[in-house]
């Protein structure tokens, strides 16, 4: 019997394999296609800070701006920022190098103009990342300036600050505040730990003082907060 002979079969297409190397530099030359370097910016970058601009922000950052130049007011990038609360543009800054203790043309440091400010989460991230600034000296600052308020008196106490120790003048921060008919401020350093009681280097009680205030409606006010948290005559 006589068979019939099988069909050929047809080998099918052998599929090309790239070798590992040749794969990796394909994937590569797409990743790259893909991630091309942003556009230069379009705003100057103490603009960019103040109007909040993070994408020109981050231009800046990657074409190398740089962040710890003073602008023409003197402030520099991180003072404007940490000012207005700018808390994501801050960080951006920071971790990008800004430098946490720079001071401006009046000598403040961005945790100080943070705190005058009342920017108490931009204050929190500049102690993370390390600033140099000494709370005492921050919290007679303040008061002096009369820009502390409940949370940076918090804040500075919370970081080992004192409130019933004279400042470098022989003052107490109750004092001063006194002294400049604040009385807003005397209430807060009140609330936060002051000793209505203590005297100064010249041996003055806030009660004295607010006693000694020009105007009349003031000094009484002042002097009947001070009553009213103990202070004797």
């Amino acid at each position: 019997m006589n068979r019939v002979p099988f069909p050929h079969q047809a080998k099918a297409p052998r599929r090309m394999r790239l070798a590992p190397t040749t794969l990796l530099s394909v994937c590569l030359l797409a990743l790259v296609a893909g991630c091309g370097a942003p556009p230069e910016p379009t705003v100057n970058l103490y603009r960019a800070v103040h109007i909040g601009d993070l994408d020109q922000i981050k231009r800046h950052l990657f074409w190398k701006t740089d962040i710890n130049q003073p602008g023409a007011d003197g402030a520099y990038p991180l003072h404007v920022a940490v000012s207005q609360g700018r808390v994501a543009i801050a960080r951006e800054l920071l971790d990008h190098g800004a430098d946490t203790d720079v001071r401006d043309r009046l000598g403040r440091t961005p945790l100080h103009l943070a705190l005058a400010n009342g920017k108490l989460p931009a204050a929190e991230l500049l102690w993370q990342h390390g600033t140099d600034d000494d709370p005492q000296a921050l919290l007679f600052q303040l008061v002096a300036d009369q820009t502390a308020d409940r949370d940076s008196l918090h804040f500075l106490l919370s970081q080992g600050a004192a409130l019933n120790t004279a400042g470098p003048s022989g003052t107490p921060p109750l004092h001063q505040a006194v002294s400049a008919g604040n009385v807003k401020l005397a209430k807060h350093l009140i609330s936060a730990g002051a000793e209505v009681n203590l005297t100064d280097t010249a041996g003055n009680t806030p009660l004295a003082l607010a006693e000694r205030i020009p105007d009349p409606s003031t000094a009484g006010i002042m002097a009947g907060l001070l009553r009213q948290y103990g202070a004797l005559q």
